[in-house]
């Protein structure tokens, strides 16, 4: 049975938000997403000026997903009969919208609300660029241009932050204040795909966005801090994945989650697959609502400073000898893991508990006993 959600002052039907991209690049990919059983749809990134595309501008290596995107093909005047042929049903659309003035935001923020849409998300940093990068150093900077669109439109605005400002109460303070409904956070990591070493040239012309899995543990922890820095709903991006991600971010304090670059790895069908898994567990679990599981892990989570320190110790639960393997006795740092002709050998005096056994041991082996 579907779990309905509410965020922004909109009726959810579930807290699966497909982000921006090229996934949601237009009408048919919007669609897809609807059908898919979204709950929401953010419409890849508009703007005012000429769109324009690099190419190559995805690079995928090792389970890598890097782009060179900040924002569609598609021109605001054409976005309007895009959006036009959407079947919205219970879903909503919200148009991600980017600007280079204050100005400029509040008026695409006029133009798309008049479009249909039913919220916003301001896109206004991005890590390939830095145009208006001065508003994520000034948080003036930044109410000014939230404060324009948010004041521009009666619909909900909610504005998407980079990890280095989820932890900054100045810069919170002053969406706060510009009438914002909701952060988003993460933006995508600034980050190069690499160098050929035989041309000596980077692997891409510019920085561009690190998005995918690699990220969560980042956009997790994000979104735990502003769960304690701000009362604004928080809506999790970067690294989602499946079920587990976005309750892992619904646990953190977020009321919903927004699914991104998977679609493009995995197909539509995950929309579909991630929210029937998400009503399957909360059932299996006996929740009737989101708000029941939403910040549930904080209370878990404390300062380095005040951390309960406690002693640790590694065993084995059963003799290991397989020398062909080794993953413990080269991560052993302390000298408690040797290899010996007929196997693996435990100094337990010499273990300090790091735990690194117990987690990469194929066989299990490995149990870390707390004192």
């Amino acid at each position: 049975m579907t779990k309905p959600i509410s965020f922004m002052g909109l009726a959810l039907k579930n807290p699966l938000i497909v982000a921006a991209g090229p996934w949601s690049g237009g009408a048919a990919a919007i669609q897809k997403c609807i059908d898919a059983g979204a709950a929401a749809v953010i419409t890849e990134t508009i703007v005012m000026e000429e769109p324009w595309l690099f190419s190559p501008r995805i690079y995928y290596h090792d389970d890598e997903l890097l782009n060179l995107s900040l924002y569609g093909k598609r021109t605001l005047e054409e976005w309007e009969g895009e959006v036009e042929r959407v079947r919205k049903d219970s879903c909503h659309l919200i148009c991600s919208i980017r600007a280079s003035s204050p100005s400029e935001i509040a008026y695409i923020a006029q133009r798309t609300e008049r479009l249909g849409a039913d919220a916003l998300q301001l896109d206004l940093y991005a890590p390939m660029d830095s145009m208006i990068e001065d508003i994520h150093l000034q948080p003036e900077k930044l109410y000014e241009f939230v404060h324009a669109a948010a004041s521009a439109v009666s619909i909900p605005v909610m504005t998407r932050l980079p990890y280095n400002l989820a932890a900054s109460a100045p810069h919170l303070h002053a969406v706060e204040r510009a009438g914002l409904r909701a952060i988003c956070a993460i933006e995508s990591l600034r980050a190069l795909s690499g160098v050929d070493l035989e041309t000596q040239t980077t692997l891409m012309p510019t920085y561009g966005g690190y998005t995918g899995r690699h990220i969560r543990p980042i956009s997790l922890a994000a979104t735990a801090t502003l769960a304690q820095l701000t009362d604004l709903p928080i809506c999790g991006v970067g690294g989602v994945e499946d079920y587990r991600s976005i309750l892992e971010f619904i646990m953190l304090g977020a009321a919903a989650a927004q699914l991104g670059s998977a679609i493009m790895l995995h197909g539509y069908d995950l929309i579909t697959k991630t929210v029937r898994a998400l009503e399957d567990w909360m059932q299996a679990h006996g929740y009737d609502d989101y708000s029941s599981i939403t910040g549930a892990a904080l209370s878990s989570l404390t300062p380095f400073e005040k951390a309960v320190h406690r002693r640790a110790v590694c065993r084995m639960t059963q003799p290991c000898s397989r020398t062909g393997c080794g993953l413990c006795t080269c991560g052993c740092m302390y000298g408690a893991l040797v290899m010996e002709p007929d196997g693996v050998h435990l100094n337990s005096s010499q273990c300090t508990g790091c735990g690194l056994c117990v987690q990469r041991c194929p066989q299990g082996l490995f149990h870390l006993d707390l004192f």
